[in-house]
């Protein structure tokens, strides 16, 4: 019986250490990217930048005195919570992993490595490729050069110019990381493959709603978010359903 409380103390000191890293990380994270905000921000508006459209101006505005301050803030506090919440990952996959099975620590293991890695990817997609051309797509319908009779040209609001940047790179990421969930969901046996296949119509419903809160409000987005996420749906159902059967084809040989 000591040695069982001993066992808990230290159980307990482990997860006060893991927490106070945690929060060491979050606010040493925010304080680097809240001091490197306007190399960060450049980061950010690069791919309008780098956009090459004949007669375009580019320009970026905020019209309240405090929007550029709390804009570099929120800017800050968003990186360095996605940084946060990758080391929270990390933190508490080798929390869990000395009482498990090497089998599940194994699995815990890769699972954390294809979040990281799916992270990467996910960024360098959106940064490199998607950004620009979704920037591209909108900017180059302007019609500044057709009207003489006025001045038009685009003006963006620095806040909101951030914060759709933001909502990009977030429903890019859910995009890449649905396919795991589903994963881990069968895997773990919180649902099983015959309940994802009779329950389509009600996924394909949620999914559309889902791709409604993550895309801009239109419904081209929502359709072009929710398309994605519902292939994936299906092809982690076939990629399940291909296991099963060989798994019983090996079994009955």
């Amino acid at each position: 019986m000591f040695n069982y409380n001993i066992s808990i103390l230290n159980h307990i000191k482990e997860l006060k250490c893991r927490m106070g890293y945690i929060c060491f990380s979050t606010i040493l994270t925010f304080l680097l990217t809240y001091c490197y905000s306007l190399e960060l921000f450049y980061l950010f508006t690069k791919p309008l930048i780098n956009l090459k459209i004949d007669h375009f101006e580019y320009s970026l505005i905020y019209t309240n005195i405090t929007e550029a301050f709390f804009t570099y803030l929120n800017l800050s506090l968003c990186v360095s919570f996605v940084f946060s919440v990758l080391f929270l990952i990390h933190q508490v996959i080798y929390f869990l992993t000395p009482g498990l099975y090497i089998k599940e620590t194994l699995f815990l293991i890769k699972t954390k490595k294809i979040i990281f890695f799916i992270s990467f990817i996910s960024v360098l997609i959106t940064y490199f490729f998607m950004i620009p051309l979704i920037w591209y797509f909108f900017l180059s319908n302007d019609t500044s050069n057709t009207i003489y009779s006025m001045n038009i040209h685009f003006e963006g609001k620095l806040s909101e110019y951030i914060f759709a940047l933001l909502k990009v790179f977030f429903s890019i990421f859910c995009l890449f990381m649905s396919p795991l969930i589903l994963f881990i969901i069968l895997k773990l046996k919180i649902l099983s493959l015959s309940i994802l296949i009779k329950q389509r119509k009600i996924a394909l419903i949620l999914i559309f709603l889902f791709g409604a809160l993550l895309s801009p409000p239109d419904i081209i987005s929502q359709v072009l978010l929710a398309i994605p996420l519902f292939i994936s749906y299906e092809l982690i159902i076939i990629i399940n359903i291909y296991n099963n059967f060989n798994y019983n084809i090996t079994n009955y040989i």
